[in-house]
């Protein structure tokens, strides 16, 4: 029984050290377009389309719907996202196929609600509007050069309506893109 475990755990070291041996030049997405989905705890959920200018640099575009159709008598909601955005690639911070990124984004929401006027008891609707610049920060997984599996989170948001400033670690985000 010894024999074979030794034999395991030298064919299992020679494999992981055969593994990181081959390990070349990661092959990133270059002048490619892609689609993917990413989804976030606050305002990003949904499609995505985006374009590799170069191994460094993508721009793209995140946009979502929403269609809550709520609780009996309290009203449907609808959210809307609309964010164009810039990924910068930190090449010289890569660990293997890992590639961290700084990504500023532009993002529009609205969002739809309706609700029951207290004076009138009639069901109203309103829709509210945000308008915001955020910069996250992540890493960017390519398991093959077609197909980035990214996470990050928000370090820096300014709300333009209505004007906030917000620095700090929040509302995580993950998502998968596959370039064609």
């Amino acid at each position: 029984m010894a024999k074979y475990f030794a034999i395991f755990v030298l064919i299992l070291s020679l494999a992981t050290f055969s593994l990181n041996a081959q390990e070349t030049r990661v092959k990133v997405p270059n002048q490619n377009w892609g689609v993917g989905v990413q989804l976030e705890t606050h305002d990003i959920f949904g499609g995505t389309l985006a374009y590799a200018m170069n191994p460094d640099m993508h721009i793209g575009l995140n946009f979502g719907f929403l269609f809550d159709g709520g609780a009996e008598g309290s009203g449907s909601s609808t959210y809307l996202t609309f964010g164009p955005y810039f990924k910068f690639f930190l090449s010289e911070m890569r660990m293997r196929s890992f590639f961290p990124f700084i990504k500023a984004q532009f993002l529009v929401s609205t969002e739809s609600v309706s609700y029951k006027d207290p004076f009138t008891q009639k069901t109203k609707r309103t829709t509210n509007t945000e308008t915001k610049i955020m910069g996250i920060f992540g890493s960017e997984w390519y398991p093959v050069s077609s197909l980035g599996i990214y996470g990050g989170i928000r370090v820096l948001e300014l709300n333009f309506d209505p004007f906030q400033v917000i620095l700090g670690i929040g509302y995580p985000m993950i998502g998968i893109e596959w370039f064609f």
